[in-house]
């Protein structure tokens, strides 16, 4: 009996280390196929939306600020976003000091982010990319923890795969945003909204990135565009400080901007 209690415990032991031997090889190669994958994406990205004769990356479809001034610099071409009716007034409610973006030194969120530059770098089971002053993580391939029901974030949770050579990266469980589908347009998005990032290379110095934005509260129909972005020379973004402090945020929009749509309250 003894000798058989003993049999059955080697034998345990060989299938666990047998396992655990599939399991590395396995991990290696997933680990291996995604750094043969990843590794054309790892660089810093312009999207050149700054300079003079830059990409124009959207427009703000011909749509007004709080005193009547044409508003600029949207992320996004507003003139095709399907506003539902719920949407409509949304806009006609919201005004510049309800903003958390210019008011209180809230970062903007997606899709916003992935209009702006990018520095991708990436670690086995994730990827991460850097977006202004912001760095967010990208689970692939199921790896890392999910978030549970009602778990939700400024930024979303990111997950990502391989679509061929396309780099698919898909962000849920957004907290609801004021500004969170445009900040210049001043547009919510709700917790409902799903945003996808296709990464595709054009050439090797040339990515596309095509954005879907589904949001059933505020979106008749999930709405698709992109914005091209070249390898920026020498890797990374370009060096800068960035700082904000809400109370000085909140007294340049009272004292500077002339648009106050509700006037008995600031």
């Amino acid at each position: 009996m003894k000798g058989t209690t003993t049999s059955t415990r080697r034998a345990t032991c060989a299938t666990a280390l047998a396992l655990a031997m599939l399991t590395a090889a396995a991990l290696a190669a997933q680990t291996n196929e995604q750094f043969d994958k990843t590794l054309p994406f790892l660089a810093g990205w312009s999207a050149q939306v700054s300079s003079p004769d830059g990409q124009d990356r959207g427009n703000c479809g011909g749509r007004v600020g709080d005193y009547g001034e044409k508003l600029t610099n949207c992320s996004m071409p507003v003139d095709q976003l399907p506003l539902n009716s719920r949407g409509e007034a949304w806009l006609k409610f919201m005004d510049i000091r309800q903003s958390p973006t210019y008011n209180e030194c809230v970062p903007i969120s997606l899709p916003s982010l992935a209009t702006e530059d990018s520095a991708i770098s990436a670690t086995p089971g994730r990827i991460i990319i850097t977006n202004l002053n912001l760095t967010r993580t990208v689970w692939m391939n199921g790896l890392g923890p999910r978030p549970v029901a009602g778990e939700l974030f400024q930024h979303g949770y990111s997950t990502g795969r391989f679509d061929g050579t396309d780099l698919v990266i898909e962000t849920t469980n957004f907290a609801f945003d004021p500004d969170g589908m445009d900040d210049h347009l001043h547009m919510a998005s709700s917790v409902r909204k799903k945003v996808t990032e296709r990464h595709r290379l054009i050439d090797d110095d040339t990515m596309r990135v095509i954005i879907t934005v589904e949001d059933p509260t505020f979106l008749t129909r999930p709405f698709t565009y992109a914005v091209l972005k070249t390898r920026r020379q020498g890797g990374g973004g370009a060096p800068q400080w960035r700082e904000c402090v809400p109370d000085v945020s909140r007294r340049e929009v009272e004292y500077a901007y002339p648009g106050n749509k509700y006037p008995d309250g600031k």
